[in-house]
């Protein structure tokens, strides 16, 4: 299967801040949850048609949180869309909307700032236009079910979905699918940034995040949704995963607090059968080292994953891919050549602003010049 279809069987690569390989797969459960991954290579100068790593780009666009739809089955297509979150600038105002665009080649996205002869920006196929949405959505999540193409989203009022024959017309389903549950102490906000598979049983889940953690859902059709317990050990429903707590006083002078200490948001689940025949859920996210408006706050994309259907994720302590440039929301696109990481972050010069970077795997190979952008998003 191909990335974010109903069962995404990916290979999980990352890069981390040495671009070291943090663990073989190894005997079953031996390196959970680093089993299965390696080094992504950030795209060279010889890989982009625009400036690298950065394949979708716009100054006053800021294209982030992306979310990666493979658009067709065969593996050795790189063909794929990216649906984002961008900021939509009139005369009147801006809003934050979703729009989609489409690379052949898995790196030369139509309408990015690279792109002459494009003449348009990337498709809007999402904006707020539901009382309960707060006048904005963001943080998409794509995935084909059969024919039909599923864009969840995030908005004031929780987590919506809409519906789609051809990913570029989208009709929503009404009332989000899942809003604030008052009992839940743990969601101090509604929830958000949502993630969405469909599991070997046959059942959806959908990972979300809310307050400083990340929570998970379940369903049976993609619209009624019933949160998860994370620890059936407690009497309330908790969170899959949570902040890394730390002593300050066990640092070492030199020493700095775990990457995800404060808050772990943007969950990217991909599940996997292995080798032997076990179900692998792996979860990328963004880790921070301190609250929203803290001074100084940093970013970092973590991994964790569990065996089986339900219960706590386990983290990796070291980051996959740490770059310094606030980076956040990771997706993956799967096919033959390798596995491409997308994440929204900083541009290095001024004036500075949020973009799409790409990163390959296996880091050993190199991709072909590009050539051309598509005719159309």
């Amino acid at each position: 299967m191909r990335a974010q279809t109903a069962l995404a069987h990916v290979s999980f690569a990352v890069l981390v801040a040495a671009c070291s390989t943090l663990g073989d797969e190894g005997p079953e459960g031996l390196n959970l949850p680093t089993s299965g991954v390696g080094p992504f290579r950030a795209l060279g100068s010889t890989e982009v048609l625009g400036v690298p790593p950065y394949v979708l780009d716009g100054t006053t666009s800021n294209y982030r949180e992306p979310s990666a739809l493979a658009l067709d089955t065969d593996p050795s297509s790189a063909n794929v869309a990216l649906y984002v979150t961008a900021t939509k600038t009139t005369r009147t105002g801006s809003s934050t909307v979703i729009m989609r665009s489409r690379a052949d080649d898995a790196r030369s996205f139509f309408g990015t700032a690279a792109d002459p002869g494009a003449g348009d920006l990337p498709a809007l196929v999402l904006q707020a236009d539901e009382p309960w949405e707060g006048g904005s959505v963001h943080s998409p999540s794509a995935l084909r079910v059969g024919a039909t193409i599923y864009l969840y989203y995030a908005a004031a009022g929780g987590i919506g979905v809409a519906t789609s024959s051809d990913g570029l017309t989208f009709t929503k389903h009404g009332a989000p699918v899942l809003a604030t549950d008052a009992p839940l102490t743990w969601e101090t906000t509604p929830p958000t940034q949502p993630s969405v598979a469909v599991f070997p049983s046959g059942l959806w889940h959908m990972l979300y995040a809310a307050a400083n953690s990340i929570g998970e859902a379940t369903s049976s059709d993609g619209l009624t949704w019933t949160r998860a317990d994370g620890n059936p050990a407690t009497p309330t429903i908790d969170p899959v995963f949570s902040p890394l707590p730390f002593d300050v006083t066990t640092l070492a002078p030199d020493a700095a607090p775990p990457f995800d200490s404060a808050q772990v948001a943007d969950p990217f689940v991909s599940p996997r059968i292995t080798a032997a025949g076990r179900l692998q859920v792996r979860v990328l996210y963004t880790g921070y080292d301190a609250l929203p408006g803290a001074t100084g706050r940093q970013s970092a994309i973590g991994f964790a994953a569990r065996y089986g259907e339900t219960g706590l994720l386990v983290r990796d302590a070291t980051p996959v891919y740490s770059v310094g440039k606030h980076e956040a929301a990771p997706t993956l696109f799967d096919w033959s050549v390798g596995t491409m990481l997308y994440v929204g972050q900083n541009t290095s010069s001024p004036p500075v602003y949020t973009a799409v970077a790409g990163a390959i795997a296996p880091a050993t190979i190199t991709l072909a010049p590009p050539t051309t952008f598509p005719s159309g998003p």
